[in-house]
Parts: C-alpha cells; sequence; structure tokens
C-alpha cells in the first residue's frame, strides 16, 4: 500500500545505491551483501518488488528474481544465476559482450550449464566498470532450491561482489537455519523484518 514501509525500502535503497566504500550500515557486510528476514506474512516480498521498482527506475537494477515453491522453474537454483546474467547483460553492454564472447569461445556451454562459473569467470574478465552501483535482488531464497545449493548459489553471488565493488545484492527469506548460518559465517548480520519500528505508523495508515 502506498505510503507503507517507507522508511525501510528508503534505507535499503540508499544502502544499495551508495558506493561500497562509504557503506557504514551495521546489518551488511564490507562486500556489499544485504539479507532481509523475516517470517511468513512479514512483507518481504511486497519490499522486494517496492526496492526492484526504486532501483528500475533508477537505472541501478541489474537483475531480480522471485522464488516461489510451487513453481517448477521458480524453485529450482539452478535458474537463478542464468536470470541474473540475462539482467545484468541487459544493463551494462560490457558484461553483455563478456558473456557472448565467453558462450562463443566454448559452443557446449549454456548459462544454465555453467551458470556460476559463467557467472564470475566473466565478471573477473570486464575492463570496464558501471559508473554507478548495479544491484541483484532475489526474494524468498528459502523457497528455491535445497541448502546445499543455496549455500553454493550465496558463496558465488558474495565471491561476485568480493571482486566488483560496483556490484551489490540484497536477499530476503525466512530465516532458515542453512541461510543464517551462511550470512553469519560471512559477517552479514542481516535486517530482521519484525523489528520495523514504522510498523505500528504503517497499520494505523492501513
Amino acid at each position: 500500500m502506498n505510503g507503507t514501509r517507507v522508511a525501510v525500502i528508503n534505507d535499503i535503497v540508499t544502502w544499495a545505491t551508495k558506493p561500497l566504500n562509504k557503506d557504514t550500515h551495521p546489518q551488511t557486510s564490507n562486500v556489499g551483501v544485504m539479507w532481509l528476514y523475516g517470517m511468513p506474512g512479514i512483507g518481504k516480498s511486497s519490499i522486494a518488488h517496492s526496492i526492484c521498482r526504486r532501483l528500475h527506475e533508477s537505472k541501478r537494477l541489474g537483475g531480480s528474481f522471485f522464488c516461489r515453491r510451487d513453481d517448477p522453474v521458480l524453485s529450482e537454483t539452478k535458474t537463478v544465476l542464468p536470470t541474473l546474467i540475462y539482467g545484468l547483460a541487459g544493463r551494462f553492454g560490457p558484461y553483455r559482450n563478456c558473456v557472448a564472447q565467453a558462450l562463443r569461445e566454448d559452443p557446449q556451454s549454456t548459462p544454465q550449464s555453467t551458470s556460476g562459473e559463467l557467472f564470475v569467470n566473466t565478471l573477473k574478465t570486464l575492463k570496464m566498470h558501471p559508473l554507478c552501483t548495479l544491484v541483484l535482488v532475489i526474494d524468498a531464497l528459502d523457497e528455491n532450491g535445497e541448502p546445499a545449493t543455496r549455500r553454493l548459489l550465496l558463496g558465488q553471488l558474495m565471491d561476485a561482489c568480493k571482486q566488483n565493488q560496483w556490484l551489490k545484492v540484497i536477499v530476503t527469506s525466512r530465516p532458515e537455519h542453512d541461510i543464517r548460518s551462511f550470512f553469519i559465517k560471512n559477517g552479514v548480520s542481516g535486517r530482521d523484518l519484525s523489528q520495523d519500528d514504522q510498523a505500528r505508523n504503517d497499520i494505523r495508515h492501513f
């Protein structure tokens, strides 16, 4: 609803569009990753959609993926990175050229079969970087894949952000053990949406 969750969304968008060397947000890591978590119904997906809209309007959205447990495509971990590669390639021409070159050099490979390697390696080969931060958004990660495949995906995203300070990632999920433990191990404490101080005002507004 218009006029709700404004403070949370503004705070996240401000972090997402700020250069990494100026990031002092206590709930993120120094590698450009933010984790938003909460129980079902708290508004994670609504917030993610609003963030994507704001980032798209400012041309900062590198790509997005909205997971769904009951969808055979959106529940598969192997479909996440190809979707993000496609989005990032559409936003940033030099990255698109790197992806096209990598696929030409190995005609047997596809984004689906080598998505992790393709994603990380093409970012490594970039000689030009965007002038502003680009952001990848993954919503409801807990509804995608299994703990092992989720950890692998998060590791690949973390590696990409470590190597590219212009790239940031926002992940939303329930506080599942495998996701929480990964982020704690990598220094990301996360933001608990149930602790939103503005919730009472939003309910009153509604």
